[in-house]
């Protein structure tokens, strides 16, 4: 009955439904372009380069011709050595992994009988499932029965570089996500989102020896999200970083792609590169998602206080089936009306073991549980569920009615607008309630249910910039307009002067430069936004003024939209005064 879902699960059986390509994250490199990035890679006789991910060998084949050349002898004998001393790649997809061998094979006119290109998952090595005799991927990546030329002295988890493009958005084996959590999900005190680019470079790190290099295509989304804030720390703490954008990658993905060249050392770094320019790590850590998008110039915005002193943001309730809960307004003001297809009604449903388990994240549940179902099984247990019964006719209900709720639909308007939707709420939302809690695990809880009925202030989760409103009293809150809500004694009129800020192109550019260069804008986002602490109360005072203004003109029917002058007239409120701009220039000339 699940209409629409974004998170957990629901995600991995989506994926899991696409093409064998987008499920494993896999977007080819370009040999071009990978033979680029090979060939000024200050190789050496004696380094050992890993690929993790090889795909067809794009970056293997041009490795292979380059350490071919520190060896003499006849061309079998040289690519020999090239494979057995310096080169180690693993591929999960088997027909990659044999295309590559095959393309090895045609382009050197043979394959030697020991090499270690290895097909098998990068993240399952050293990572055996309790009571499995199967073993892991170094165990055969590193069998010396296998390969009985390996010198046993060498440190395997040590590698001179490691280069290749990690796949991203691909679906993590299910059995391996919470070992894999444990391994590689927290490190220097960060959370490491459970992502597969993430946690390949967070693997690989470990395999890079000292003053060695790791060279990554990725999805740029590390640059400034929040859930990748670890991920940045701990590049940052371990070596030196340089981020270089991809003007164009390939067919395969319209996703922004860009070059990570880590350095790793023993020290931290006070500095990080991006597209050639110098980052300072002091300005990095001012910002609250550790953003690789400041600098020294916008890091004067973040020497205050955030949005997150004055509101609280926070995501609204994703209903699970829009369509059996939701009603368009129709009417004019004054005569609105719904159209009621359903009639709701309580039932009592049999508790099964089968039943829970296709409802658990994963599949899974504890052995607690399962003791617990099953004796209320064996018990005959019901539990209270609801339908939609579909009438025969629908009933055509006048608003307002005691049974619906406003609901806050995502819009791309700003200022005020009148709400659109309804929700069937009688009983204080009992059906809806009901439906989530009898549906699967990740409907279960409800997010901003304590804002509900509030006023604040919202906007559309996916924008290119934020299209902030005022939230009338009296709404349920959808997940895709997230809101946000004073804090305890901050005065009502601080709604309005926020909400002017939001408007202005200085706060979208740091929103979209500096705290999350995506298109979705999160509810964290927003209290991460720099509160305007460089305005006089003089300036306040106006800015409020004249956005009080602006929002009775839109209650009144006037549309604004981002470009409209009127709209535009509020960045010179809350421009940054010249002497604060003169301190900005010197210190980014600095």
């Amino acid at each position: 009955m699940t209409d629409t879902a974004r998170d957990g699960t629901i995600v991995s059986i989506a994926r899991n439904a696409r093409e064998s390509k987008r499920q494993m994250g896999q977007f080819l490199t370009p040999i071009p372009l990978a033979t680029e990035l090979v060939a000024d890679l200050p190789l050496e006789h004696h380094h050992r380069v890993l690929e993790p991910s090889f795909g067809d060998g794009s970056f293997l084949i041009p490795l292979i011709e380059r350490f071919m050349t520190f060896y003499e002898g006849d061309v079998d004998s040289r690519l020999a050595q090239a494979l057995q001393n310096n080169i180690y790649g693993v591929e999960l997809d088997a027909d990659l992994y044999h295309r590559c061998l095959e393309t090895i094979r045609a382009k050197f006119g043979a394959l030697p009988g020991e090499h270690h290109l290895i097909q098998d998952d990068f993240f399952r090595w050293n990572q055996p499932t309790s009571g499995s005799s199967e073993p892991s991927l170094f165990d055969h990546l590193f069998d010396f029965s296998v390969h009985p030329s390996l010198n046993p002295s060498f440190d395997f988890t040590s590698f001179d570089f490691i280069i290749g493009n990690p796949p991203f958005g691909g679906t993590i084996d299910p059995l391996l996500q919470d070992s894999l959590d444990a391994r590689y999900g927290f490190r220097g005190g960060e959370k490491i989102k459970k992502e597969t680019y993430s946690f390949f470079v967070v693997k690989s790190l470990d395999l890079l020896k000292g003053g060695g290099e790791v060279r990554f295509l990725c999805s740029d989304t590390f640059l400034t999200i929040k859930t990748m804030r670890g991920l940045r720390r701990l590049l940052m703490n371990s070596g030196r970083s340089e981020v270089e954008t991809l003007p164009y990658f390939s067919e395969e993905t319209k996703h922004p792609m860009v070059l990570l060249k880590f350095h790793k050392s023993q020290a931290e770094t006070d500095t990080v590169f991006v597209n050639g320019q110098r980052l300072a790590c002091a300005d990095i850590f001012k910002t609250p998602n550790l953003s690789w998008g400041i600098d020294a110039e916008l890091g004067f915005y973040f020497d205050g206080e955030c949005l997150g002193d004055y509101m609280i943001a926070t995501s609204g309730m994703t209903v699970g089936n829009n369509a059996l809960f939701l009603r368009e307004i129709r009417g004019d003001i004054g005569k609105q009306h719904i159209e009621e297809p359903y009639a709701f009604e309580f039932f009592d449903e049999p508790i099964t073991l089968e039943n829970e388990r296709t409802k658990a994240r994963l599949g899974k549940l504890t052995a607690q549980r399962i003791a617990k179902i099953s004796a209320q099984e064996a018990a005959g247990e019901t539990r209270r569920s609801v339908q939609a019964v579909r009438r025969a006719v629908p009933l055509r209900i006048s608003l307002p009615h005691a049974d619906y709720r406003h609901y806050n639909k995502a819009s791309g308007n700003i200022l005020s607008q009148p709400p659109s939707h309804v929700i069937y709420w009688k009983d204080e939302g009992d059906a809806v309630y009901t439906y989530r809690k009898n549906a699967n695990w990740y409907l279960h809880g409800v997010g901003g249910k304590k804002f509900f009925l509030r006023s604040g202030l919202t906007w559309q989760l996916i924008a290119p910039r934020l299209h902030t409103r005022l939230l009338p009293e009296g709404c349920i809150l959808d997940s895709g307009a997230p809101c946000a809500f004073l804090r305890p004694n901050v005065p009502e009129s601080e709604l309005y002067f926020v909400l002017g800020w939001t408007l202005t192109e200085t706060c979208n550019h740091i929103l979209k430069t500096v705290i999350n260069h995506t298109r979705n804008i999160q509810s964290k986002d927003f209290e991460r936004l720099p509160y305007p602490f460089w305005i006089t109360e003089i300036r306040k005072s106006e800015a409020i003024a004249y956005v009080r203004s602006l929002v009775e003109r839109a209650r009144e029917g006037e549309r604004f939209d981002a470009h409209s002058p009127e709209v535009r007239h509020v960045d010179a409120l809350y421009a940054v005064p010249n002497d604060c701009l003169l301190q900005m220039r010197s210190k980014s000339f600095l």
